[in-house]
């Protein structure tokens, strides 16, 4: 049988998917990661993301980058693919090294952050910054929210009431899962496309 002309004809290779690491940061007073039942909602609505917890001995700047460092070692993924997770004292960490341009990563979604000054000047960044801030008090602008306004940054804050109690933690759990969901699909795609190196 004769061979066909198309066999000659190189087949370009598939594009692989390139994925997303969600990394959750876990302080070590944690009892557990908080909504249990958000986290797992959002799993399934990311099904291309991989989430990992990123256990943290202490809270301090260098555990937290060892920490990013180890996960995105673990899952051979560059700090552009790389979507952080955390609350309180953490995320305002986190937020901290991303804003002095020691944690290059693609976003991070900082929850329930104090809107205190900064205590340095904000350097450019490629990250993209989500927060959801317990009060603004028309923050003034050497404030947080200030800073991040008067910045050139991709930078979205949600303000939210998280003293109400049930309400406001529904409402926190909400604004998160815009952010992660807007996050992983904005990355997912800069990262197929080679775009956003941070």
């Amino acid at each position: 049988m004769p061979e066909s002309p198309h066999s000659a004809i190189a087949t370009p290779p598939l594009r692989a998917a390139t994925g997303v690491l969600v990394g959750v940061l876990v302080a070590p007073d944690a009892a557990d990661i908080a909504m249990p039942e958000a986290f797992a909602r959002w799993r399934r609505l990311t099904p291309l993301a991989t989430w990992q917890p990123i256990a943290l001995h202490e809270t301090s700047y260098a555990d937290i980058l060892n920490g990013v460092a180890r996960a995105l070692d673990r899952t051979g993924m560059a700090p552009r693919q790389l979507v952080l997770l955390g609350e309180g004292p953490v995320a305002r960490r986190m937020l901290e090294l991303a804003l002095r341009g020691e944690l290059p990563c693609g976003g991070i979604v900082a929850i329930d952050v104090g809107s205190d000054a900064l205590p340095f000047p904000v350097v450019p960044t490629v990250t993209a910054i989500r927060l959801i801030v317990h009060r603004n008090d028309n923050a003034p602008q050497g404030s947080l929210i200030g800073a991040l306004r008067a910045a050139d940054l991709d930078a979205r804050i949600i303000n939210l009431d998280l003293t109400a109690g049930r309400g406001a933690e529904a409402a926190a759990a909400s604004a998160t899962e815009t952010f992660v969901l807007e996050l992983v699909a904005t990355i997912g795609r800069r990262t197929t496309d080679g775009a956003g190196e941070p």
